[in-house]
Formats: structure tokens, sequence, C-alpha cells
């Protein structure tokens, strides 16, 4: 019996992580709980905006349409899609957002602690501390947190990524295995959160410093290379247009202090309490849980008793699980820190690296200090790690009797007001910066072309979504000068007679074009994409192949 327990160890585990994320999700069955809640909204009403666009025929459905009081709004453009379309497909296979949501967050749980799992097998061998560890970091207070209260999905996701790039580097530096897990987890978090990809990007540069004597060897060098291109090439289709938005116009997102400042970040960073106890005041829980406090007091212990093949790694995990937690706090100068620095917006954002770096230490320190540690040890204290983090959350689900599905909201609407949160649109801080300044001419203005300057009569005037058709005739002398019922973004095509026209952003910033004196054409508007987005993409499609024949000949 023994026996096949031993063999089909690894399936057993899989099993074990399945019911304990089906029990730690036990509450996403609640028929009024709020999904909408906080990022909720805006993550689901972003996926439901991106269907109806590609419900158009859009072949870049970069542009929601419908948002921005039918003026377009993008999202696509400036946020990483894998998130959007996996709601999507999810949304669609079960014919509603918000189950589809649910499926989501469930499979993300899951597939966390799988990675998790992977990595720790890997960096351990050792089947108990891979357990413990996956269990450890989906039952973290703040991975729930994430989950039921934030609903921050680009984040969420970004749990699956982190141990796959680390898997990835682990592999580069300490084995001669497959480091391309660097590549999955890097596309994946490029794609999943800028934020996560950017502070995932920043320890991992410190875990190559850490083995900076290592880059001598050429394997090394060649794989860090490799992974590089590769990350490079498979991600075009999202950087490329990215960056050509950050040269096409002013975004508000671009422009300094939009999303942050010093001061502001500073505010929100946590109490050393708050990663005690939790207050039902309102706030989300930071806590670290007592289990997870008094296995790490056991550090102490482990550094002086832990086997050498391990040492240098736990240091590693150790150290950065500790500065995460500092950075967390109003302990680590913030306000000090110029605006650019400040963009994880809030510091209790390092919360979600923390119980990455935590999870792995604990594991390790279990199975350093308990000398017989074994199946019994995971279980007990996985049911004490489960049981409280779910106690905690009883208390601190967002609930809504009044819950209704996605296509019932009004989303995308500005009001006008100077600040405001939009359901499906943020802050507006896509915007061109021309436009979020001027947000109740947005509010304001009529659905249709205007005539900025001379004098023009607009006939047959019809507009569908992304596309817009329309018979015009000028009667000045000079130019005059159009305002389209679009915002400024691009991939805009405007036809004059089939003729290609030159577009410009107005002072509205809205789309514009210019007809010559006393003309008459009729006007065809469509979103085609840019020439870049084209070729990134065809770039994206075969460098995806090529990473797949990659991973199989290296198998």
């Amino acid at each position: 019996m023994k026996e096949k327990i031993l063999k089909n160890r690894k399936l057993i585990d899989i099993v074990i992580l399945i019911i304990v994320t089906a029990i730690l999700s036990i509450q996403l069955l609640k028929f009024n709980l709020n999904v909408y809640y906080d990022d909720g909204v805006q993550h689901i009403g972003r996926a439901y905006g991106t269907l109806l666009s590609i419900k158009q025929n859009l072949f870049f459905p970069n542009i929601i349409s419908t948002f921005s009081n039918n003026f377009g709004y993008s999202w696509n453009l400036f946020y990483g899609p894998l998130s959007t379309y996996a709601l999507v497909l999810l949304s669609l296979i079960f014919k509603n957002f918000i189950v589809g949501y649910k499926v989501l967050i469930f499979l993300c749980l899951l597939l966390s602690g799988l990675c998790m799992y992977k990595f720790l097998l890997k960096l351990v061998n050792n089947n108990n501390v891979a357990l413990l560890s996956a269990i450890l970091y989906i039952a973290f207070p703040y991975h729930l947190t994430d989950m039921y209260t934030r609903n921050a999905l680009g984040e969420f996701i970004s749990f699956i990524f982190i141990p796959l790039v680390f898997l990835g580097l682990y592999n580069l530096f300490y084995t001669e295995d497959n480091h391309y897990y660097i590549s999955i987890g890097a596309i994946g978090l490029i794609l999943t959160h800028n934020i996560s990809t950017l502070i995932t990007a920043i320890f991992s540069l410190i875990y190559v410093i850490f083995n900076l004597n290592k880059l001598k060897e050429t394997r090394i060098k060649k794989g860090l290379l490799i992974n590089i291109v590769f990350i490079i090439l498979v991600t075009s289709f999202f950087w490329v247009p990215l960056l050509e938005t950050k040269f096409y116009t002013d975004y508000q997102v671009y422009e300094p202090s939009a999303m942050t400042t010093s001061e502001k970040t500073s505010e929100s960073a946590l109490k050393l309490k708050q990663l005690f106890v939790t207050q039902n005041d309102g706030s989300f829980v930071f806590e670290l849980g007592p289990h997870i406090i008094i296995i790490l007091a056991f550090s102490v212990m482990t550094i002086r008793l832990i086997k050498n093949e391990l040492k240098e790694n736990y240091i590693i995990f150790l150290f950065c699980g500790l500065i995460t937690l500092w950075m967390s706090t109003k302990y680590f100068p913030w306000k000090f820190l110029p605006d650019a620095l400040c963009i994880i917006q809030f510091p209790w954002r390092m919360m979600m690296f923390a119980s990455f770096f935590l999870s792995i230490v604990c594991g390790i320190n279990i199975y350093t200090i308990i000398k017989k540690f074994n199946y019994k040890d995971v279980v007990v204290i996985s049911v004490i790690a489960v049981a409280y983090s779910t106690a905690i959350f009883m208390s601190f689900l967002p609930i809504d009797e009044n819950i209704s599905d996605i296509d019932k909201i009004e989303l995308g609407k500005f009001s006008g007001k100077d600040s405001e949160t939009i359901s499906g649109a943020g802050k507006g801080e896509y915007l061109p910066t021309k436009a979020y300044k001027d947000r109740f001419y947005i509010a304001t203005r009529e659905d249709i072309i205007y005539v900025l300057e001379g004098k023009a009569i607009i006939e047959n005037e019809k507009k569908q979504g992304s596309e817009l058709k329309a018979n015009v005739k000028t009667f000045d002398d000079e130019y005059t000068l159009f305002e389209l019922p679009y915002l400024y973004y691009p991939g805009y095509e405007v036809r004059l007679d089939g003729m290609l026209a030159k577009t410009y952003e107005t002072d509205n910033g809205f789309l514009g074009f210019a007809m010559g004196p006393e003309d008459t054409a009729e006007i065809s508007v469509s979103y085609t994409g840019t020439s870049a987005m084209e070729k990134s993409l065809l770039i994206s499609f075969v460098s995806f192949i090529a990473l797949g024949i990659y991973i199989w000949k290296k198998h």
C-alpha cells in the first residue's frame, strides 16, 4: 500500500490541492457575493466590453466603442489582455459573466498552487515540503483578499506565474534543466499585470545578483539570452502598440503623478499591527496569520540547521520575504522616493510577493526543524492554515442581494465630474490627456460629427460602434475642420471617397480630419489597427510557435 502511495504521490498531491482549493473557494458559491466590489466591476466590465467589440468584427478589439459615452475607450492598448480573454472565453462557455468570473477565480487559485508545488518540488526535492508550501501559498490571507474583496483579477492571476519565473531561474543557475519556465512565467506576467511584472523583474534581478558568480558560464548566459529574446518577441503584440500610444499623443496614464504620488503611496502603507491582526473596519485583510508568524520564528534555527544545498536559496527567499514585508509598511521610506518609483500605488501590494517568498521559507522551516517531517505534519499545518483563512474571510465577504449580470450595469458612462470612478473605465486614466482634463465635454457632447472650423452640410450620417459613414459637402474657401465622435486612439482609419485621409487630435482629445475648400465626399470611418499592430501580431504568432517547438525539443 505504501509503495502504491509513493508511486502515485504526485497525483495524490494534485488531488489534495484541488480539494483545498475547493474549500478555500466555497464562498464563491454564494449567489449574492459581490464580484463587482472594488476592482471587480472594472475587470468584468472590460471583458464584457471587449466581447462587444469582438462581435463588431473588430480584428483588433483594442477599443471598446460603447464606453466613454459611445466615443470609445481603450483598456487593451494599455493593460495586459490575458485576464480579459480568459474571462470572455469562460463567460461564453457558461453564458454568464458572473459564473465565468467565479470559474476563472477557482482555476487561477488552483493553478497558482500547482505552479508553487512544481517549483518547491524542484527546489527541495521533497513532496511534503512542496505540498505544504503550495497550500500555505494559496491559503495566504492576502491571496484570498485579492480573490474575495479586492477582486483584483490581473494581480490575482499573476500569482500563477511568479513561481514559474523563479522555477526557470533556479533551473538555469542550479541545474541544466528546463529554464524555459522563465519565458512562460514572464510572458504570462507581461500579458496579465504590468505592476506585478515590474516587481517580479526587480526580485528576479536580485536573484541573479545573488548568483552573479555563475554568470561566467556560457550555458547560463546563453539561457538568459534565449529567454529574453522569447519574452520580447512573444509579447510584442502587446508592448509594441503600448509604446505606439506613448509616441502617438499624450495619454493621462503617462502623465507625471497620474497614477499616484509618493505622498499618496506613503499614506496607504500598512501599520505594523495590520500584519498581525485585522480589524473589521472596512479595510482589506493584510495580516500574515498566526500560523505563518509562528513558523517564521523558526527561521533563526533553520539557518543553523539547514542542509548546505538548500542554504543559498533559503537565504535569498528569506531576505526577499523580509524586504517585501518591510516595503509594505510605513517604515519603508516611500515618501522620499520620486513619484516615478511609486508606480506600485499601494505598498500593501508587496504582500503578494511576501506570500510567495514566505510560503517557501515556512515550508523549508518545517522540513528542517521537524526531524521526521511527514504527511501527517503537512495535514495538521494545512488544516490550521485553511481553517484560519476560511474563518477570517467569513466576516469580510462583500455581499449584495441585488447583484445582477454585467449587461444590466451602465458601463463607461462619464458624468463630467472632475474626479470620478466609472464602472468599466476606472478613473478614466487611459483617456487622451486633453479629453481627461475636460470630461464635461465627453459627458455633454453629441454622438455626431462636429464642424470645428468652416461651413459644411452633413447628410446620411450613420454610426454603428467603431464604424461611421456620412456624406459631407463643404462651402468654405479654406479648409474645413471636422471632429469625429471618437476619442483619439491609434488605429482609426478615415477615408474620403475611398482615399485615406490624414487625421489629427483635436483640442478636445477627439479624432479630427480636414477637407478642402468647396469639396464633396463620402466619409467612412473604421477601426483597423495600425501597421505596427499587424506586424507585431505576426511576430508574436511566429515566436509563440517557435517557443513551443523549443520546449518540445527540450523534452
